[in-house]
């Protein structure tokens, strides 16, 4: 889809940190106007925030994201619960919910041929169980990466659960319905829930994810807190060193954002669909990380300053005990300026 209003809409918002799709939806009628390739392109958008609340546009377009509406909606920041994550408003449970499917061929077979049969099987579901009026199932684009294909979001939890099939359509019917019933928090009495599928929430940070997670899993903190630490060297864009702590397990996507380094924003979350937490690993003294894989470096081609030979991905580059040695006998990590 060589869409302007799209590309012009990514680039504005993930700069903000927010991650921007398409949705296939075959129940909202075609516009008179504003298609691509008929004039300006106007398009309707949901704009999401962790608390489930949701902002509407019926025809979102260049104009809008220099608005002052939009910037005022972006100003707003959900509330933390006494849990460590927002919840789910009640205005929130009450509306329809949704599950979205990455069928997006184009991009990858993969989340076609396990997208297609997954996406099925949940219409199938939600008509055996009467929620016409309550589920919609829809397609997005490329979410997830091909090899966790079938990819799938739950809305308006914002949940993201992968490596699904067709078999598992009830249980990710039966997981949103439970998560919204339960304003977010794991239902720990419901044992048919997929958090083993689980790759995260939208709009929380890494704190917040493990929190959540440490609920669902009571050993994962005690393993999170009995890890060892190193010191990593940064070096910011204006030539700035910042010693930080890092915990070997942690990528250095995650560590940027615990330690407020500047240019990491990871608007994907850390799923290889954004070049935003690209960094430089200096060549000398080589440092002790694998080399990047295929997928990691076609996403790359997306990042500015791109450097042969240095460029890498903070989300997919895992501290360990080697690279807080390499940090120490003269190793940086350098910053890029975007």
């Amino acid at each position: 889809m060589a869409s302007p209003l799209l590309a012009t809409a990514s680039a504005h918002l993930k700069s903000k940190g927010i991650g921007v799709n398409v949705v296939y939806d075959q129940s909202l009628p075609v516009p008179e106007s504003g298609m691509l390739g008929m004039g300006e392109e106007k398009y309707q958008a949901r704009l999401y925030w962790a608390d489930g609340r949701i902002r509407v546009w019926g025809r979102f377009s260049m104009a809008t994201l220099s608005s002052a509406d939009l910037e005022k909606e972006l100003a707003y920041t959900p509330s933390i619960a006494a849990e460590g994550w927002p919840l789910l408003a009640t205005s929130a449970k009450r509306r329809p919910k949704e599950i979205l499917i990455c069928t997006h061929g184009a991009r990858d077979c993969r989340c076609h041929d396990k997208g297609v049969p997954l996406l099925e099987a949940l219409r199938e579901e939600v008509r055996k169980k009467g929620l016409e009026n309550e589920v919609k199932i829809g397609e997005v684009a490329h979410v997830g990466g091909h090899k966790y294909a079938a990819n799938a979001i739950l809305l308006p939890t914002m949940d993201m659960l992968s490596n699904l099939t067709a078999k598992d359509a009830p249980q990710v019917l039966s997981q949103l319905l439970t998560l919204t019933a339960h304003a977010l928090s794991p239902d720990k009495g419901n044992g048919t829930h997929l958090w083993s599928h689980w790759r995260g929430r939208y709009g929380l940070t890494g704190d917040q994810q493990a929190k959540l997670w440490s609920t669902v899993d009571p050993n994962a903190k005690k393993v999170q807190d009995q890890r060892e630490t190193v010191q990593l060297r940064f070096r910011t864009f204006e030539g700035e060193e910042r010693l930080v702590q890092g915990k070997v397990g942690e990528n250095l996507l995650e560590v940027g954002k615990a330690n407020d380094l500047p240019s990491l924003e990871g608007v994907c979350g850390g799923n290889l669909e954004c070049a935003t937490c690209h960094l430089y690993i200096s060549a000398s003294p080589a440092a002790p990380v694998p080399d990047p894989s295929e997928t990691e470096m076609d996403m790359m081609g997306y990042a500015i300053g791109y450097k042969e030979g240095e460029s890498r991905l903070g989300c997919q580059v895992k501290v360990t005990a080697g690279l807080g040695e390499w940090c120490k006998n003269g190793g940086v990590i350098g910053l890029p300026r975007f």
